[in-house]
């Protein structure tokens, strides 16, 4: 029972024996006030507990049950007031104590009707009106919970698509950068063929123009070895364009997964041929010290371009030197290593040495080095080739770790090669 039931009873009992104030005083029973005080309480006690047992039987009971049952209780409790309060106080409205008990009993009784339909309704539109507040207060906290339940998914939706808004921006970042990155490299390719191509093209037309001038002369003699030094020089060309190209197409065609089993020493040889008029112009020599049945698993193609640039470093960076080439295998890795005389900037070896994903040559690397080393860079990493490079003493020595390796014997198979 709450606060507004108990005052709306003690508010609807006093206004009863109230009511019945003005006849009692009429009838003269002012003449014993206390009588009458006395009675005017116990009048007030027993609405007051006939508008609780109204309350009580109400929530239990429903339409007539619940009426027939809260007239009988208001009878019920109008006899037990009486028969227990009337020897001290008289109680109204009977006049004397004469009349028969059965008399008694259905004026009581009238009396409880009379109680009862003062008590019963309002009983009922206070009962009404609470289950009325009861339901907008329901329904105040079902709107309030519809509330924040949809508060809870528009803040669900907005994580969720802050999350899917941040996870499209890194994506975007992502591309941009190896967007800007393939870019690089292909502004990179454009500086390389200006550069490494115009001198060999240069000296093409040198060699081109002795041989229209020694044919006017007809000292043919000296054409032959021109012509062999013209073919050997196409062919070097020929090798690094194709290198070029093939690199070029890897952003769109992306044939890495073209793996084969390769013999690491054949592979070296065949390069090495395309070198061997370029390495005898700068006095260089070529020691090859490969076991011939060394195989590794990797893309035939790349893995030529990554040589082919190699060589072609190691030949540029020294005179009058020993370009040493080496392979050795055991149960996890194969490593080929190159090295040649003469040293490297410490800003390169440190850039190739670097783990860090895209990262940019130090200035002026692609003026003095040419595209090699960032195309084998490039190459190697996605091919998942460890590069490594060493630079001292006017040695630099460069490292190719492949993982696994597959070889049928150990036998020796140095080479001493003078170019």
């Amino acid at each position: 029972m709450n606060h507004f039931l108990h005052r709306a009873g003690f508010i609807v009992a006093a206004s009863i024996p109230l009511f019945v104030l003005p006849a009692r005083i009429s009838e003269g029973q002012w003449k014993d006030p206390v009588n009458l005080i006395g009675s005017e309480i116990v009048i007030f006690m027993m609405s007051l507990t006939c508008w609780y047992a109204i309350h009580l039987i109400q929530q239990q009971y429903r339409r007539w049950p619940g009426l027939l049952l809260s007239v009988l209780c208001c009878c019920i409790l109008s006899n037990v007031f009486y028969f227990t309060f009337n020897p001290i106080f008289k109680d109204f409205p009977f006049r004397t104590a004469q009349n028969p008990i059965g008399i008694k009993l259905l004026m009581l009784s009238s009396r409880g009707v009379l109680i009862s339909i003062i008590l019963i309704p309002a009983a009922y539109f206070l009962k009404r009106d609470r289950d009325a507040r009861s339901q907008r207060k329901e329904n105040e906290r079902l709107a309030i919970e519809r509330v924040k339940i949809e508060n809870r998914l528009l803040d669900q939706a907005v994580t969720e698509r802050t999350q899917a808004l941040r996870q499209t921006l890194s994506t975007l970042e992502v591309s941009q950068e190896i967007l800007e990155h393939q870019l690089y490299i292909q502004s990179r390719l454009v500086a390389s063929i200006t550069h490494d191509i115009r001198g060999p093209f240069k000296y093409l037309l040198i060699i081109s123009e002795e041989i229209c001038r020694l044919a006017q002369k007809q000292e043919y003699e000296q054409i032959g070895s021109y012509t062999m030094e013209l073919n050997k020089s196409l062919e070097t060309m020929y090798g690094f364009v194709n290198n070029i190209l093939e690199f070029t197409k890897l952003p769109v065609h992306q044939k890495l997964d073209r793996s084969q089993r390769i013999n690491l020493a054949q592979i070296v040889k065949d390069k090495l041929k395309l070198f061997d008029g370029i390495i005898s112009t700068n006095s260089n020599q070529v020691h090859l010290d490969i076991d011939p049945l060394i195989f590794v698993t990797s893309n035939p193609s790349f893995l030529g371009i990554v040589i082919h640039n190699l060589l072609d470093n190691a030949n540029k960076n020294g005179r009058n030197g020993l370009i040493k080439i080496g392979a050795s295998a055991d149960q996890l890795v194969t490593l080929l290593t190159i090295e040649n005389a003469g040293s490297i900037a410490r800003e390169i070896v440190e850039w190739v040495n670097l783990k860090s994903g895209h990262t940019y040559p130090p200035v002026g690397t692609t003026e003095t080095q040419g595209i090699g080393l960032i195309l084998v860079r490039e190459i190697t990493s996605l091919l998942e080739v460890n590069f490594q490079m060493e630079s001292s003493n006017n040695k630099t020595k460069v490292l190719l770790t492949f993982s696994g390796h597959n070889t049928d014997s150990q036998q020796d198979a140095t080479e001493i090669r003078p170019i």
